[in-house]
């Protein structure tokens, strides 16, 4: 049975945002799964999914969010899969915690982010610092910080609240400033126990 015209529509809408998201969608699945095979995995698996319910795309959202909700998804189901995906219960609610107010009054970055982010050390310590935040906060990062989607956008893509999507941004940029404090304050940081100063 072929697609009706509504059918091959969406099919042609989805096929567009399939070629020219596929990068972002890619990042995004690395991110969240912080692992190279697990993300083409994920991305796969999502093309696969998204070309097969095409037709049952009702064109309520842009198809490169219906995309990145997949991606998010399909990236999340490979992480429990290979039982990578624990979250702490602390880092999972939708309200700062006395942790992130602790975070908050970690010393501030004594040079700007663009100036420091050159070297590639700088950048292995941005990596090793993202791997420690969870997919969930890696994700609402990825999709908010490095691509600027929009918060309410964001929200849209991993079905959260706005408030939701601000929070998780807000405890990845906590968690991030005090893992990379040693890079922006140009000096040595004594990192204790657990990664806390």
């Amino acid at each position: 049975m072929s697609p009706g015209p509504d059918g091959a529509a969406h099919r042609e809408a989805l096929s567009r945002a399939l070629v020219e998201e596929g990068d972002r969608l890619y990042a995004l699945a690395l991110r969240t799964t912080r692992d190279p095979d697990l993300a083409r995995d994920a991305v796969q698996e999502a093309f696969a999914a998204a070309l097969a319910k095409a037709d049952g795309f009702r064109g309520d959202a842009h198809p490169a969010t219906w995309l990145h909700r997949i991606v998010f998804n399909k990236s999340i189901d490979m992480l429990r899969r290979r039982r990578r995906y624990e979250p702490l219960p602390e880092q999972d609610p939708d309200q700062l915690t006395a942790e992130d107010e602790r975070l908050a009054h970690a010393p501030a970055w004594a040079r700007g982010p663009d100036e420091v982010l050159v070297g590639r050390e700088a950048r292995q310590a941005l990596d090793q610092a993202m791997a420690e935040l969870t997919p969930l906060q890696r994700a609402v990062f990825e999709l908010r910080e490095a691509e600027g989607r929009p918060t309410d956008e964001v929200a849209e893509i991993l079905e959260l609240s706005p408030g939701a999507v601000r929070v998780h941004l807000h405890r990845a940029r906590l968690r991030l400033r005090v893992r990379l404090g040693e890079h922006f304050r140009g000096g040595r940081a004594h990192v204790g126990p657990g990664g806390h100063p």
